[in-house]
């Protein structure tokens, strides 16, 4: 994976065949689990935590949505790539939709303005 190419190689042939999405996230391994469950990625590590992915897709969404734009956040891909994980998580590790629920939450009750 580099950025948003993701290249798959054939184990056979060695022929490579590259891809490119808007987003690809390494999530596979290449993490350490903390006390809570929670999957980090190793210093100097590829993994991509749930974090980094809400900070890439699903802050900018909220913050439009914030700002009183309709949006929608459209997972798309092959069985067991992901989605499903990304979007919702599992245990500590919450995905897209808890951790952006958190926030709405937090920017309510910051939230000093009558009109929002």
């Amino acid at each position: 994976m580099d950025g948003p190419k993701t290249t798959l190689v054939d184990p056979v042939t060695g022929k490579e065949k590259p891809y490119t999405f808007d987003y690809s996230f390494w999530s596979h391994d290449d993490f350490d689990t903390s006390e809570n469950g929670y999957m980090t990625k190793r210093e100097g590590g590829i993994y991509a935590d749930q974090q980094e992915v809400y900070e890439a897709l699903g802050k900018e969404v909220l913050d439009n949505a914030w700002l009183g734009f309709h949006c929608c956040l459209f997972a798309y891909g092959q069985t067991g790539s992901g989605k499903s994980y990304s979007m919702v998580g599992y245990g500590s590790n919450k995905g897209i939709v808890p951790l952006a629920c958190d926030e709405i939450f937090k920017r309510i009750t910051a939230n000093t303005n009558k009109n929002l």
